[in-house]
Order: structure tokens, then C-alpha cells, then sequence
């Protein structure tokens, strides 16, 4: 059992007010576990949080959605089995009893227990309880700051590829926005067997994600996307493209290269309104649907294509939990390629 009382931890104290300080250590109710955090991964959808994108969270609330560690105490119900295994946190636990949770997919769950980092305090701490059921164990080959990087940005790569937009093999894949999630998308696609096209403003993601295996970038900086994908892909257009960046003009510009029939996924998302031509989407028979987050199933299958090599995350900044604020703030800035980590000082 832990002895301590207080711990360090990211606290969201109102909007816009993120501030590391002591908190309580929590104790492990029924069927939970305690996490001692060695590693969480710093995704776009926090700084969602911190600016109320689309709501508020409740307040105050520990920030921290993607995170590993080691189990260090067992509650009432919980596997003893699991104490000192090094695992992976699935940050929705379902109501178990809906429709959704009986389909696996806890993350469209309308009464969720909890959703660790968006309504019950997640793993920008030192500790963290959650519910032993929604504990990974981790092989030897897949180390802790992998495992927390790719607990959103990897699942939500594998549930949006595999079972949203269902790619196959030999379809043109147009990525737009690789970022953490981004990059992962275009793995996940990869190994789906697609020819994928990435997208974006930035030169050293184009770059890693060539290196990742798209076979093709686009500067949408510098280049229209529609005229370069219709270049790209000899006049045809694109089969799935995953819009990771969710702002005004985004979707539209995805719809203007599809070819008939395609399917545009929606992954990211800003707040902001976007004009799409119906049009379009009417007579070419274009899908558009949404992707949320991850199953648990994602989950476990991601541990294992880390496990095989067949998904790397891109962590380019390791910073001290300390310095949480300054992570998220070159996150905004866009100076963080891929995912940043944050890890306990002790850890550092």
C-alpha cells in the first residue's frame, strides 16, 4: 500500500488555469487499482480541455487520457494478479449494461463510470486509480512511455482505420493533419494495406511520416490538396481520408479530391462550423462519418502491433511533470512533433 498522502498532479482549476500542485493520492475502491504514472502522453484534445472545447470538463479535474505505469496496490475485487505488471490505462469504463457496452463500444457509452482525464481525474499525476478491468499488462518488448504515448493516439488510429472507415487493401488513403494521431493513422492504414498520401503544414511530420511509410506528402502550406491528391492519384482522388484536424475549411477541402463512393472520417475537431458541398456528397455517394476515441479491444490490439514493431509512436519531447504547462503550451505552438511525455520529477 502506498503511505503517502499527496502527490504531485496536473489540476484544471478552471478554464484555462492548469496548475501542478499537491493533491490527495487516491485509494483503490472496489475492483480498481492503483497506478504509480510513469509515462502520459500530451494529445491535442487536452488543450480541448483546458480551453472548453466544445464544454467545459468538471472542475477541478487532473488532466491525462493516454498513460502507463505499474500497478501498485489492489482494491477489494481486483486480480491480485495484476500487482507490479506495468500496463496499459483504456480510458473509458462503460456503464456495462447499454447497447454500446454490449457491442464492446464503451467508447459511445451515453452513462459512462468513468473517462479518465475528461470526467474523473486521469494520469498527469503521480498516481492514478482506476478500473482493473481497463488494465493492459504490457510484454517486456513494449516500454511504458510507448504504451502511454499510443493510449489515444495509437487507439484512436486503430478503431477509426479498422472499424470506422473499414480500409482495405489496395485503397488510396489521404491522411490530412499528422500529428501524434496522424502519424498513427497513417501506420494503421499502412499495414491495412493502403497506398496513403499525407498531408500537412509541417516539414518534419511530411518527413516522419515517409519515414512511417506514406508514400507520398503534401505541403498543404505551399499546395492546394485537391489539385496535388488529383496529381497524386492520376485524376481519380482518394477512397478513406481521415480529416485530423476538424477546422472550418478542412472537410471541404477533403470532399473536393474523393472519388464516388468514398468515405471521409472526421477524427479532429476545433469548435468551429465547416461548409461542406452536399452537392457533392450527394452525387458522388460520398460516407461521412465521425471516429470517437477507441474500444478496449483497440486497446489490447494496439499493445500487440507495438509488441510486433507494427506501431511506433513519434515522442520527440520528454518533459518533467512538473512542466506540464510548458508541454501543452508548445503543443499549441505546434513545436511538438508527434506526441510529447510527461513523466514523474523522480522519473525525469
Amino acid at each position: 500500500m502506498v503511505e503517502r498522502r499527496t502527490m504531485r498532479a496536473a489540476v484544471l482549476r478552471a478554464v484555462g488555469d492548469l496548475a501542478v500542485r499537491d493533491h490527495p493520492v487516491p485509494r483503490p475502491g472496489s475492483e480498481e487499482v492503483l497506478v504509480a504514472v510513469h509515462a502520459a502522453g500530451v494529445c491535442h484534445t487536452d488543450l480541448h480541455l483546458v480551453d472548453a472545447v466544445p464544454e467545459a470538463p468538471p472542475l477541478p479535474l487532473v488532466l491525462g487520457h493516454e498513460f502507463a505505469g505499474e500497478v501498485v496496490e489492489c482494491g477489494p475485487g481486483a486480480p491480485d494478479s495484476l500487482l507490479g505488471r506495468r500496463v496499459l490505462v483504456y480510458y473509458y469504463n462503460g456503464c456495462g449494461e447499454c447497447r454500446w457496452c454490449g457491442r464492446g463500444a464503451e467508447n459511445l457509452c451515453p452513462d459512462l463510470r468513468q473517462k479518465w482525464g475528461f470526467t474523473a481525474d486521469g494520469g498527469f499525476a503521480e498516481y492514478v486509480r482506476v478500473a482493473a478491468r481497463c488494465c493492459v499488462v504490457l510484454p517486456d518488448s513494449v516500454s511504458t512511455a510507448d504504451a502511454a504515448a499510443l493510449g489515444c493516439s495509437g487507439t484512436t488510429a486503430l478503431h477509426a482505420v479498422n472499424r470506422v472507415a473499414a480500409v482495405r487493401d489496395g485503397d488510396v488513403v489521404v491522411v490530412l493533419g499528422v500529428g501524434g494521431v496522424g502519424l498513427s493513422v497513417v501506420q494503421a492504414a499502412r499495414s491495412a494495406g493502403a497506398t496513403v498520401i499525407a498531408a500537412g503544414r509541417s516539414a518534419a511530420n511530411l518527413r516522419r511520416a515517409r519515414e512511417l511509410g506514406a508514400a507520398a506528402t503534401v505541403d498543404t502550406g505551399r499546395d492546394g490538396l485537391d489539385s496535388a491528391v488529383r496529381e497524386l492519384t492520376g485524376g481519380d482522388g482518394w477512397d478513406v481520408a481521415f480529416d485530423m484536424v476538424g477546422s472550418g475549411g478542412t472537410p471541404g477541402a477533403a470532399l473536393r479530391c474523393a472519388r464516388s463512393g468514398g468515405t471521409l472520417v472526421l477524427v479532429g475537431y476545433t469548435g468551429e462550423p465547416a461548409a461542406v458541398d452536399v452537392a457533392r456528397i450527394v452525387t458522388n455517394e460520398l460516407v461521412v462519418r465521425g471516429a470517437v476515441g477507441s474500444t478496449l479491444d483497440d486497446a489490447r490490439e494496439v499493445v500487440r502491433l507495438a509488441a510486433q514493431g507494427r506501431m511506433t509512436p513519434t515522442i520527440s519531447q520528454v518533459h518533467s511533470l512538473e512542466n506540464a504547462g510548458t508541454a501543452l503550451r508548445m503543443l499549441r505552438e505546434d513545436r511538438c512533433q508527434g506526441r510529447a511525455v510527461l513523466v514523474p520529477r523522480h522519473l525525469a
